[in-house]
């Protein structure tokens, strides 16, 4: 198992060129909002509770996958100018990676990546294949 994977898909489901609120991503506004809630929405429907915060570079899932196990999905508009502010394309960049809490010396919180979990990269490929699209390799994605 990866510690990092990237996918990207296809999709005219979720917005990607209208006008974003100014409060979203500290004045940044990515798209992706509508994307977090959907992952979210499906993690939960197979067992893995998730939520979604805006990051000033874009939209970030966050979830438990065992105790003391997190997972992170980091959501990009792969436009074509790169610049997820700007109207993009019904392309999406999904950024996996999954941690274990621990502490140093016994006191010092610590978190090291680990292998993502098959029930997490399962849940995320299922959620694409339900809009009927299909997960591919990122390319260029932080992963390359």
């Amino acid at each position: 198992m990866a510690h990092d994977n990237c996918i990207s898909f296809k999709t005219e489901r979720f917005d990607y060129s209208s006008e974003l609120p100014a409060e979203y991503n500290a004045g940044n506004r990515f798209y992706g909002k509508d994307v977090a809630a959907y992952l979210c929405e499906q993690l939960a429907a197979a067992g893995l509770q998730a939520d979604y915060l805006d990051e000033d570079w874009g939209w970030l899932v966050l979830g438990e996958s065992a105790p003391s196990t997190f997972f992170e999905i980091a959501i990009y508009n792969v436009s074509e100018g790169g610049e997820g502010g700007r109207p993009g394309a019904p392309e999406w960049g999904l950024w996996v990676r999954a941690f274990q809490r621990g502490k140093k010396w016994g006191f010092i919180p610590s978190r090291t990546a680990i292998p993502i979990s098959e029930a997490v990269l399962t849940a995320v490929r299922g959620a694409i294949k339900a809009l009927g699209s299909e997960p591919e390799d990122w390319r260029d994605g932080p992963c390359s």
